[in-house]
């Protein structure tokens, strides 16, 4: 008995905007990086500041940060700086459970903040309104 053939498989590819999710609780990071990947995104995800400013150092650049504050290696401030400086402009997220970190982030004057748990449809919303319509899902 033969195998049919197969049809080719398409090449790999990113979807829709890609989002580098960093934040040191694995767990949240990938809960949050499956329900993006289902609304469309493409999604990365980088377990502390480290490996985050590591992955920030190849292309593609992601669309948006999505990063927590406190980190081991370095914070979301420093992944937010070092993100600028590959990529001016870079919308960024921050996500936080211990609000009173919010006090000076390298964002604009009104930075977008979100405190853990963090609300997924507020999230999606707020990744929406931070990219640009030809890059929304």
């Amino acid at each position: 008995m033969t195998k049919p053939p197969s049809e080719p498989s398409p090449p790999v590819s990113h979807r829709g905007p890609l989002v580098l999710i960093v934040d040191d609780d694995a767990r949240s990071a990938r809960l949050i990086a499956q329900m993006l990947r289902e609304d469309g995104f493409s999604v990365e995800v980088a377990l502390d500041g480290a490996r985050a400013i590591a992955r920030l150092t190849r292309s593609p650049l992601p669309d948006v940060l999505v990063t927590d504050l406190s980190m081991p290696h370095a914070d979301g401030n420093s992944v937010t700086m070092f993100a600028r400086t590959q990529k001016p402009g870079l919308p960024v997220i921050f996500v936080t459970g211990y609000p009173n970190l919010a006090t000076s982030l390298a964002g604009p004057p009104d930075p977008t903040l979100f405190t853990k748990p963090v609300d997924y449809a507020e999230l999606k919303k707020a990744l929406l309104t931070l990219l640009p319509v030809s890059e929304v899902v």
